[in-house]
């Protein structure tokens, strides 16, 4: 296989990824018609039509799928590898772009990344609260913490951890409102969420339920609604360990503890089948590296709530 067979072959892929030649010459820095005359020279190569194209039209051929099946992982394996080979590099420089909900920018996040900050000064991180990755390409973001696994193409996610949920409200608020006997009677009473899911998925004995979820006041902050729920606005999805400082000093009562609640995760996402910087390989393996087991996460989000809780 000759070297510009190999380059051909490349330029195809990308261009099958990025879904077209005009994306495909943005990620590769080659022009549109060049990318265009390299799949047309692999086609007569291959004696084979790999893609249907025209001005609006980008399909792939039966022959094209297969090709890109069978080589394009073989691209990203030697990507992998630069970058692996990359990380020897002594100085980091440049930016790196992160997006997490605000709890975990909150208790960890900003911690590490003023700490890795003093490790390469020639480094600048900026992070912005979101809980989903819908923004993540046109914000260039590099690494994404959500709470969800993410359905964008190209992306690749590992979970972080996992953790326990249950129901709470205020003392102030059962008063008022009653404590639900069953949970169905959720459907009645004000609930708040983090996470803007649609429905509360339970389990009541063998028995699943699921909840519609209209919130009557909605924050994009699990903190901010945990707030809200010791202020008496509602019953909240919160975290075990969030519930356990509050409940101590008698701010929170737990909510149908017969009840069981889905579980929360958290999943570190970034971009697949590209170069990744060496920067961000390196903050991105600090993530893991130090969010170890999941006890030490929760107890971290434990303190800091024991911190910033008026006593």
């Amino acid at each position: 296989m000759k070297a510009k067979d190999i380059s051909n072959l490349y330029l195809f892929c990308q261009s099958v990824e990025c879904g077209g030649f005009a994306a495909a010459s943005l990620q590769t820095h080659v022009s549109a018609p060049t990318l265009s005359r390299a799949v047309a020279s692999l086609e007569q190569q291959l004696g084979e039509k790999l893609v249907h194209r025209n001005a609006k039209q980008f399909q792939l051929t039966t022959a094209g799928d297969e090709y890109y099946q069978r080589f394009s992982s073989l691209f990203s394996e030697l990507n992998d590898e630069w970058i692996r080979l990359s990380n020897s590099q002594p100085v980091l420089t440049g930016e790196i772009r992160v997006s997490c909900p605000e709890p975990f920018a909150d208790a960890f996040l900003q911690k590490l990344a003023i700490e890795f900050m003093d490790l390469h000064p020639e480094v600048s991180i900026s992070i912005q609260f979101s809980a989903g990755t819908e923004r993540f390409f046109d914000e260039q973001i590099d690494l994404a913490v959500v709470t969800s696994p993410p359905h964008a193409e190209h992306l690749v996610q590992r979970r972080l951890f996992e953790s326990q949920l249950l129901m709470a409200a205020s003392p102030s608020y059962v008063e008022k409102h009653g404590m639900p006997r069953a949970a169905e009677d959720l459907v009645s009473h004000r609930l708040l969420s983090g996470n803007n899911l649609p429905y509360w998925e339970l389990r009541d004995g063998e028995c699943p339920v699921r909840i519609p979820y209209k919130p009557k006041y909605a924050v994009s902050s699990l903190r901010l609604n945990i707030d809200a729920t010791v202020a008496g606005a509602g019953i909240c999805l919160m975290p075990k360990a969030a519930f356990e400082v509050r409940a101590e000093k008698g701010e929170l009562v737990q909510v149908l503890p017969e009840v069981e609640c889905p579980t929360g995760k958290a999943y570190l996402v970034w971009a697949d089948r590209k170069l990744i910087s060496t920067r961000v390989v390196a903050f991105r393996d600090m993530v893991f590296e130090r969010f170890g087991q999941t006890e030490a996460f929760l107890a971290s989000i434990k303190s800091e709530a024991n911190d910033k809780t008026p006593g």
